[in-house]
This record gives C-alpha cells, sequence and structure tokens, in this order.
C-alpha cells in the first residue's frame, strides 16, 4: 500500500481521484451567476485543480458534509448538470435562495442521526458517487459529542462500491493529534488520515494544489503572518474509497 501511495503522490492531481472535463469546471468558474465574493477566493482555492481532484461529473450525486457558505456546493452543482443532484448538509439558506440551484438539496438538522437525515432527503445507500468534505472534519472530530466512526460508517453506506471520498482540511502540526482544533482550526493530517482508514476507507491520492511550505503551522488559518496571507495556509487533499 504504501508504494503505491507513493508513486500516486507524484502524480499530478489530475488523475488522482478520476478526472472531469477541465471545460465543465471553468464553465462552473465562469457561470455568469456565480456570485463576486466566490470569485474573490478562486485565488486561494484553487477550484480548478481541487474540483479535478475530486473528479466530480455531469450526472453524480454527490454529498457534501459541512457544505457552509455553499462556495463548493456552487460548482458541484453547476459540474453535475440537472441530471446531477448536490445533497449539503449544514449549507447557508443565503445560498440557496430563490431556487437558484435547483438541484441541491439540503438536509436537515434533526434528527441528530446523520443516516435518518440523509434517509429524510431521499438518498439511498449505495447511491452516491462522492462525498466532499471540505474543511468541516476537524469541527468534528473537536466536538465530543460527535461519534465520529460511525459518521465514517455512515458515509461509507451510502457511497456506491466506486464512490469516493475527498477531504480537505487545515494543517497542524504533525503529531499534534487533535490538540490545535479548538483554538487553530486545524488538525493533524497523519491523525485524521487514519481515523478514516479505521473506517474502512483505503487512501487512493493526494492532491498538493493548496500546499503552503511557508506557514508556520501555528497560527489560526484566518490570520495573517509573517509569512503568509489569510487563507493560505497550508491545507491537504486526500481522497478514499471504500476498502474492499
Amino acid at each position: 500500500m504504501t508504494t503505491t501511495i507513493s508513486r500516486l503522490a507524484l502524480l499530478p492531481a489530475l488523475f488522482l481521484a478520476g478526472t472531469a472535463g477541465a471545460g465543465t469546471i471553468q464553465e462552473a468558474i465562469d457561470h455568469p451567476g456565480r456570485p463576486n465574493s466566490d470569485r474573490e477566493d478562486d485565488d486561494r482555492r484553487h477550484p480548478v485543480e481541487i474540483m479535478t481532484f475530486a473528479g466530480v461529473a455531469t450526472g453524480d450525486v454527490v454529498l457534501e458534509i459541512g457544505a457552509g457558505r455553499g462556495y463548493t456546493t456552487e460548482l458541484t452543482s453547476r459540474m453535475v448538470g440537472e441530471s446531477g443532484k448536490v445533497i449539503a448538509e449544514r449549507i447557508s439558506p443565503d445560498r440557496l435562495i430563490g431556487n437558484r440551484l435547483p438541484n441541491v438539496v439540503t438536509v436537515p438538522d434533526e434528527p441528530e442521526d446523520l443516516s435518518d437525515r440523509l434517509t429524510a432527503t431521499g438518498l439511498e445507500p449505495g447511491s452516491v458517487d462522492r462525498v466532499l468534505a471540505f474543511f468541516s472534519l476537524h469541527d468534528g472530530h473537536g466536538d465530543p459529542d460527535d461519534d465520529m466512526q460511525a459518521i465514517y460508517g455512515t458515509l461509507r453506506k451510502f457511497l456506491t462500491p466506486n464512490g469516493v471520498f475527498v477531504v480537505l482540511d487545515n494543517t497542524a502540526t504533525p503529531g499534534s493529534g487533535l490538540a490545535s482544533v479548538p483554538t487553530l482550526h486545524r488538525i493533524d493530517e497523519e491523525y485524521l488520515k487514519n481515523e478514516i482508514l479505521k473506517a474502512g476507507f483505503e487512501l487512493i491520492g493526494e492532491s498538493h494544489a493548496l500546499r503552503n511550505p511557508e506557514d508556520d503551522l501555528e497560527s489560526s488559518w484566518f490570520e495573517d503572518t509573517d509569512t503568509r496571507k489569510a487563507g493560505y495556509q497550508d491545507r491537504f487533499a486526500l481522497s478514499f474509497r471504500k476498502s474492499k
């Protein structure tokens, strides 16, 4: 496994987790209905590289965990098109005002169990092509009320046999585990990777598109430092598939 992953890490992000047509990605980025605030974030978010790495394609059913203000939701909605669907968990309602993204379905906040909440959207086990968890898993691991192994088990249950789980998060000091989560909103990459592997996934790729070797890993990601601007922190990108 180590040798295989080492080879994968040397490949461009384009090939690591499936491919989506570059034109489709660019069309989503250039869509006239896309908010200007999203465009202003593109320099730090690298949408071409990241959405290519995620492998989102026309017709996909995509589950987004911790969608937040919806930057990724907007792009994914345009990319999957009318034949696809985005199920967005914990998304800002402002993103969806006026049904502007009609192929986006929101996950209800209740009940507490994630499996029940996904079922309430009409999702069935084995029906999700891709799960995207962008900058949200550190919060889950930092919340003692969240059983992350149970959550990962639910994601595994709803993915198709060849479905892909794509994770982005803010890098913490190696070996620090969860120590930086409460104050810096960062998580140790190896800790998170091992937690996901333990839940029955295998690592299939990684992208360095969001890496920043000048980040000291000791400051909150949304603060300016002497070596980087806020929002340009070192971030890791990993993709997983269900273990056979």
